[in-house]
């Protein structure tokens, strides 16, 4: 990563247990969906919720200030990707499901937290990021099998339904 590049300033913001910045697969092992993730070479950090917590360093969930016996509350999509292009931060909100089912909700908590991490990232730097939020659904039904790219469209709201054979992270960032 570049030196003090807002995605190193993120990393020094999130903790470690969640984060990657090497990964070649978006999964979702509960539904037992798996897509190729291609990055050629673009620094990126991903960060997901859907990892076994441990006991002792969790022993009130991931969020001990919700109430999780509250219907939805802690749902939260599958992936936020940080990544930089041109000096503009772009977050992917990623969201897997199999069927029909609607991933609006675990997108919109995405959004919320996304934001609020930016909030937090200019608060603690004195910055002004001002990030692009895509919110991206892949369904099982709209993955297809390899054929050539489909162009990336996102409605009003920057919300695009996945309909590829891999996950192009670059085609993401327009």
């Amino acid at each position: 990563m570049k030196t003090n590049s807002i995605l190193e300033k993120i990393s020094t913001i999130l903790d470690n247990f969640f984060k990657e910045d090497s990964i070649t697969k978006l999964q979702e092992l509960t539904e037992g969906m798996v897509i190729d993730f291609v990055c050629d070479k673009k620094s990126y950090l991903s960060f997901s919720f859907d990892k076994q917590l441990p006991a002792n360093d969790f022993p009130k969930g991931l969020f001990p200030f919700f109430n999780r016996g509250e219907a939805k509350v802690t749902s939260f999509c599958d992936y936020i990707i940080f990544t930089e292009e041109k000096n503009k931060l772009f977050i992917l909100l990623i969201e897997l499901k199999k069927g029909r089912s609607n991933t609006t909700k675990q997108l919109e908590a995405g959004k919320c937290f996304s934001e609020f991490l930016v909030a937090t990232l200019n608060r603690v730097y004195g910055v002004n990021i001002n990030p692009e939020i895509r919110k991206i659904s892949v369904r099982e039904t709209h993955v297809k099998p390899k054929q050539k790219q489909k162009p990336i469209k996102y409605n009003s709201d920057g919300f695009h339904t996945f309909c590829n054979s891999k996950f192009w992270l670059k085609k993401y960032l327009i």
